[in-house]
């Protein structure tokens, strides 16, 4: 039996989308805290040179992610704990997530020099997890709705 089939999970899809969001922020705000403290080691492990990178050195760029990571932490929790999940606000996640999924395909794509194997490791590894945020979300935000449906 999968999670999604777990017939616990399957009564309260509300309850394991604010849990799925509720990881998201905290891995995010986690990320988001190392990427903005230890940027400079980061970018010594991850990248090939310092830079600069469209006029940024590696190390800022790092940073500057993990600053932008802390507000959306913020924003997913405060939607995992409002009364209700809106919809609407779920679905921005979803899409934000995304956006980070195809902004790390494109980044070593088209920046591949730039980063060493644990780089462009780290980069994979961080866009699997936020795209089974996005699916775990979706999944269970649409779950949600219907057993609202079929209650109401």
């Amino acid at each position: 039996m999968s999670m999604f089939d777990h017939p616990e999970k399957a009564r309260h899809p509300e309850k394991t989308l604010r849990a799925v969001l509720c990881l998201n922020a905290g891995s995010s705000l986690l990320i988001g805290g190392v990427m903005a403290l230890a940027a400079g080691p980061l970018a010594t492990l991850c990248l090939t040179g310092a830079g600069p990178y469209a006029g940024l050195a590696g190390a800022d760029w790092i940073r500057a992610v993990g600053l932008a990571l802390l507000p959306f932490a913020g924003l997913v929790f405060w939607i995992a704990v409002r009364p209700a999940s809106r919809p609407a606000m779920v679905r921005v996640v979803c899409a934000m997530d995304w956006s980070w999924v195809l902004g790390s395909a494109l980044l070593l794509a088209l920046g591949w020099s730039a980063f060493t194997w644990t780089g462009a490791i780290l980069v994979d590894l961080m866009a699997v997890a936020v795209a089974g945020y996005a699916v775990l979300q979706a999944r269970f935000l649409a779950a949600a709705i219907a057993a609202t449906m079929a209650a109401g």
